[in-house]
């Protein structure tokens, strides 16, 4: 009978990127929980001291999540370069847990409004750490994959937060969460930083360690040729190496950097035009507003049960084909669907009965928010990642959320506001566009990362800037020569 060999690197890869994901399902616990726990904390049943909270509340809820990931997003990029990728996800679990705690223990609605700033300060953060971390742990081959389990935590979460909270009480995803943080930091306490950021210090022999490590060489054991080469290449490269912490202009030049930086503002801004954000957000009232008849909680717990299903899926497809082609098929059945959406939302606000086509909403949406949600969104956060130098990451995926993260504050302050004027189905076209336009964007600029080191992804950014500009620009230096 044939053995069967089991690579403890990629083991240990994947049981590190796992319990870093531990991280994503709690943001997905924090959105899954708004929904249901809003309903009850409008009710007579309301567990807070002072009552029953108004509609002014609940929606102020809802925004102040993104106020303290704009918050987040400013300090995360620091922190990781300041203080590591590890220790900084260590400090940014703590705001998480002290937000649980006072779900757990509120007596006025202020604790809810304190605790909202304090999961957004602390998702919109781990957002920026948690995909450069992962990106500098994995193996080549294994790098994609195991980037995607942000968007499958991030769904399981939501699924698992409306279950608790709609079937097992208010107090059951505080207390389910605050174990979870606890799982975490006692696993993560064992893990070393990555050895990109050891090179980064010069810390050439603690970089040495850590590779070693997650490529499941024993510490007291020679590399083997290899993990070898691989350390080689790290240290050869001019974007980790003989480098100042500062950042300066020098570091923004070149080619593929520019490009590298345009696909990431175009990427970062994906969870708001293609309408993942509002989908997830609204999910019960958009149904509500479509003419359909059927119960609005199941239609969004089924929806919530297919976004999981993608996820999974969404990881082999990646690890066979790579981030490139699955991301042009992503948009484009994405930009369909939400086509598909604006038409019936079209129809029933010019007074068609829409009550016999609830399917054709159901499916749209289904469609509408899991591919978006699952596959382009986990790609969105594991490309930049991948494609810009590691020097500059922490800061230009930070600014980037930053905006973002602005962005969908003003979206979900005043979407509905702007749905009365112009209708849904008007939103629905716009995330349509913007889903079919960036089947083009991605055809002809962003390159396929799968099996690359960061050298080689770097010659084909070169290859795809536009003549013109190449012109006024050099050639990126953070090619090995």
């Amino acid at each position: 009978m044939k053995k069967i060999s089991v690579d403890r690197g990629k083991v240990i890869q994947i049981i590190a990127a796992a319990s870093a994901n531990l991280l994503s399902i709690l943001f997905g616990f924090v959105l899954g929980w708004t929904s249901p726990a809003i309903i009850f904390l409008q009710s007579e049943d309301s567990p807070l001291e002072s009552g029953p909270i108004s509609i002014n509340d609940a929606s102020l809820m809802t925004s102040l999540l993104s106020v303290g990931a704009v918050l987040g997003c400013v300090f995360a990029g620091w922190l990781a370069n300041a203080v590591g990728r590890k220790i900084s996800l260590q400090i940014l679990i703590l705001p998480q847990l002290c937000a649980f705690i006072l779900i757990a223990t509120a007596k006025t609605v202020t604790y809810l409004h304190i605790s909202r700033v304090l999961s957004g300060f602390s998702a919109g953060a781990c957002v920026v750490v948690f995909p450069i971390f992962i990106s500098e742990i994995a193996d080549k081959s294994l790098r994609s994959v195991i980037g995607n389990f942000l968007g499958l935590g991030f769904n399981f979460g939501c699924l698992v937060g409306k279950i608790l909270t709609s079937y097992a009480g208010y107090y059951a995803t505080p207390i389910v969460a605050i174990v979870i943080i606890g799982s975490f930091l006692a696993i993560f306490t064992y893990l070393p930083d990555t050895p990109q950021y050891f090179l980064l210090r010069n810390r050439e022999e603690a970089a040495q360690n850590s590779l070693k490590f997650y490529r499941g060489v024993h510490r007291k054991e020679q590399m083997t040729q290899k993990v070898a080469e691989e350390f080689a290449e790290l240290k050869a490269s001019p974007s980790l190496t003989n480098q100042k912490i500062s950042l300066s202009r020098d570091d923004f030049k070149g080619a593929s950097t520019f490009l590298a930086i345009v696909i990431t503002f175009v990427l970062s801004a994906n969870q708001n035009f293609t309408g993942s954000r509002i989908l997830i957000a609204y999910t019960q009232s958009l149904f509500r507003e479509s003419g359909s008849r059927m119960d609005e909680a199941a239609m969004d717990l089924t929806v919530t049960v297919i976004q999981v299903i993608t996820a999974i899926a969404c990881i082999p497809i990646i690890k066979m084909f790579g981030s490139r082609n699955p991301l042009l098929w992503f948009y484009l059945i994405s930009g369909i669907f939400l086509m598909i959406a604006g038409i019936h939302y079209n129809l029933h606000e010019n007074g068609v009965d829409m009550s016999d086509y609830a399917w054709l909403i159901i499916i749209s949406f289904a469609v509408s928010i899991a591919i978006p949600g699952t596959g382009i969104v986990s790609i969105s956060f594991v490309l930049p990642t991948e494609i810009l130098p590691p020097k500059i990451r922490g800061s230009v995926i930070s600014g980037l959320l930053l905006f973002s993260w602005i962005l969908a504050i003003v979206l979900v302050q005043f979407y509905f506001q702007l749905a009365e004027f112009w209708g849904h189905s008007v939103w629905m076209y716009i995330f349509s566009i913007w889903c079919l336009l960036n089947v083009i964007f991605s055809y002809f600029f962003i390159p396929e990362t799968k099996g690359k080191n960061f050298d080689e992804v770097v010659v084909l950014l070169n290859e795809r800037v536009p003549r013109k500009f190449k012109k006024n620009m050099p050639v990126s230096k953070d090619i090995t020569s």
